[in-house]
């Protein structure tokens, strides 16, 4: 109505602006003579009355805004609820409302069984009917139940939620007690504000508990590959083409916060290479492909405070503000995690937002049942407990992610040499080798495989690297947190080293590669197939990545026996690619045999690969010093140095470490900590490829 409005009000001044410049034109022609009119003898007179008696319309052209309150985790029909059904309804006619984001968790604990469940009047209709206004919901994972309250297993139950919204029309024997609960799909958009062509506000309804909800669904229409990656596109495309001037995405799950549950990627303190989809690292990873710089604003529940958090350089522009205060209450257990402007814990509450051209006013406004002003100082004119006002912020232009649709891609900034370890002497004369060889081929296309596999390989190594480091610092500080946190780098590492293959080798050079290893590029892609083909990555064992690394391997290993007797470049490259074979047989071997053995074995098993693996490196680096140019080998500096007594006796010692300290700990009483530690921790690695 208000675009109508605003449309009907800008067409009248036109048009009347049109009337008086016409008929002061005619009299402009009729109260002077001109050479035309003297030569047909005929005058031209205008009522200069009738000028000024023109309607003029002179009502200002309204500039459209869009109010909204944000209420997240309202679903437990409890007096902290109706108190907020209340006070939103004293604030929105103070400040003027549109309408409601409802954020998820909108009937505890678990859910409705039935788009006839009487809790939607229970928990819904009854405690929120003050609110006049249309409601936009949002799943969260107490709507998805399926074991247990919250545990967000089973996505099937939250299309009841959606049935609602049809009701009327599924069972018009028994229709809503109100229209007000809008949820025509579990994600959707809708525009608010000026006209179809340039909404002022559009808003994405984001289904997160399928990609964050604690345990992975078993029904095959919510894996990601059917679920997440079709939401994934869409979100992306919705963004892409949006006309409006702000865009603002709404879901339970947040991106940040301070709250109990914590940041996405970290949520409850779950490490997410341990178990991504309880710690929300592929919901970080899909937020941040799909919204983070885009959308203005993203709105979120889950943890029950109220905060408003600062922007962060990983989602650039986008500004974040939670509300999941609307029914229940908790502490604020994170207040130094993040940056905020405000936050509040153990109080019921909302927010209510303004958007008016480039400007956004929030205001937070806690609850308390008990008062009769209920906490909000006045019924007639409601007092905010934080207000902030900004202007629309422009994107930071933050590079295109796929983190969420390729889980094979690493962090950006990771760095193989910003910690030290056992292998650090190997994987400097390695990387200064490489880049000597690869500034020595005159082919800009082979030297740049020959860049890649050295980059990529010295990742390999530090796989390697950060387990027995992490192993080592377990045992001789007693603190199995270090071996998580050495298999976290290991996890980044292998990730790292697999984008460089991916990224680097399809693009050397303009002119392409020389058969064979023109084959490399399908050699990756298959290997992606392979990795990314579990439905998701917490149901996925180790074996879903060591198969397709073994076989990655044995591809470039196909390749390079295809060489035959090449000159220039070639044989050099091919001895390149070589190494790289062996380099993945034999970290895949460490992975899978310290991830598959008893604890017991583990020192054995790390000592035995990793005399494997230094040995294979001596023995694959000799083809590579043979073809390449005498100066060249000299520089390179491999060869038997990579083997020397000291890093033999480092590995020695991890052994030791593991065999006398570690594993004696394990049975006083540290329990199954280190072996399920370890155990989630190599497993977490398989989640990569989900």
């Amino acid at each position: 109505m208000e675009a109508l409005k605003f449309e009907s009000n800008v067409m009248k001044t036109l048009a009347n602006s049109l009337l008086i410049i016409l008929m002061m034109t005619l009299a402009a022609c009729g109260g002077s003579s001109s050479s035309n009119s003297s030569s047909t003898g005929s005058t031209t007179s205008v009522d200069d009355d009738l000028v000024d008696q023109a309607p003029v319309d002179e009502t200002p052209v309204t500039e459209p805004v869009v109010r909204m309150i944000l209420l997240g985790d309202s679903g437990s029909g409890s007096a902290g609820a109706y108190a907020v059904g209340e006070a939103v309804a004293k604030v929105c006619a103070a400040k003027g409302c549109d309408l409601v984001l409802g954020l998820g968790d909108n009937i505890y604990e678990s859910g409705v069984s039935s788009e006839l469940d009487p809790q939607f009047e229970e928990k819904f209709e009854l405690p929120f009917a003050p609110i006049d206004l249309p409601f936009y919901m949002v799943l969260g994972n107490h709507d998805n139940s399926g074991f247990f309250g919250g545990d967000g297993a089973n996505n099937a139950n939250g299309d009841f939620q959606v049935d609602y919204h049809y009701r009327d029309a599924l069972h018009p024997e028994q229709p809503r007690q109100t229209s007000r609960w809008h949820m025509p799909a579990r994600y959707y958009r809708l525009t608010q504000g000026g006209d179809a062509a340039a909404p002022l506000v559009e808003l994405f309804a984001v289904d997160s508990n399928q990609i964050a909800g604690g345990f992975p669904d078993s029904n095959e229409n919510f894996s990601y590959n059917n679920y997440g990656l079709a939401q994934a596109q869409w979100l992306k495309d919705a963004m892409a083409n949006s006309k409006a001037k702000w865009k603002i995405a709404f879901a339970h799950h947040p991106y940040l916060s301070n709250g109990s549950h914590g940041n996405a990627g970290n949520y409850d303190g779950v490490p997410g290479f341990v178990a991504p989809v309880l710690a929300g690292s592929r919901y970080k990873a899909f937020l941040e492909e799909t919204l983070c710089d885009k959308a203005d604003f993203f709105f979120a529940g889950h943890d029950h405070d109220l905060q408003w958090l600062m922007p962060v350089a990983s989602c650039g522009k986008t500004g974040f503000i939670l509300s999941g205060a609307a029914s229940k209450t908790r502490s604020l257990e994170h207040r130094d995690d993040n940056a905020v402007y405000y936050e509040k814990g153990d109080s019921y509450g909302f927010v209510w937002v303004e958007i008016k051209g480039d400007k956004m006013v929030g205001e937070v406004y806690q609850v308390d049942p008990d008062d009769a002003a209920l906490g909000l100082g006045s019924l007639a004119t409601p007092q905010p407990a934080f207000r902030r006002e900004q202007s629309q912020q422009a994107a930071i232009g933050l590079p295109a992610s796929d983190g969420f649709t390729n889980p094979l891609v690493g962090e950006s900034n990771f760095d193989v040499t910003d910690q030290e370890g056992n292998l650090d002497p190997v994987q400097t004369q390695f990387a200064d080798g490489f880049a000597t060889l690869a500034a020595a081929i005159p082919e800009e296309n082979l030297a740049g495989v020959v860049a890649a596999v050295g980059e990529s390989g010295n990742a390999l190594l530090e796989v390697v690297d950060s387990l027995l480091s992490g192993l080592q610092g377990a045992a001789t500080e007693q603190n199995p947190e270090l071996a998580l946190a050495g298999g976290e780098r290991a996890s980044q590492a292998l990730l790292y080293a697999l984008q460089n293959l991916q990224s680097a080798i399809p693009a050397a050079g303009e002119e392409g590669l020389p058969a064979p290893f023109d084959q490399l590029a399908a050699a990756l892609e298959q290997f992606t197939g392979e990795a990314g083909s579990g439905d998701d990555a917490a149901s996925v064992d180790l074996r879903s990545l060591t198969d397709p690394l073994n076989h990655l391997a044995g591809n470039i290993q196909g390749i390079v026996d295809s060489i035959e007797e090449e000159g220039g470049s070639v044989p050099v490259a091919g001895g390149a690619m070589s190494l790289l074979s062996e380099l993945l047989f034999d970290v895949t071997r460490v992975i899978d045999g310290v991830g598959n053995v008893s604890t017991s074995e583990i020192g054995q098993v790390v000592v035995s690969t990793t005399d494997d693996l230094l040995a294979n490196l001596l023995l694959k680096v000799i083809p590579i010093e043979e073809f390449a140019p005498a100066e060249v080998s000299d520089a390179i500096g491999l060869g038997p140095k990579f083997i020397s007594s000291a890093l033999l006796a480092v590995v020695r010692e991890v052994t030791y470490d593991l065999d006398t300290l570690l594993l004696p700990s394990l049975l006083q009483g540290l329990g199954a900590l280190p072996l399920s530690a370890l155990d989630g921790l190599f497993d977490g690695l398989a989640s990569l490829g989900g």
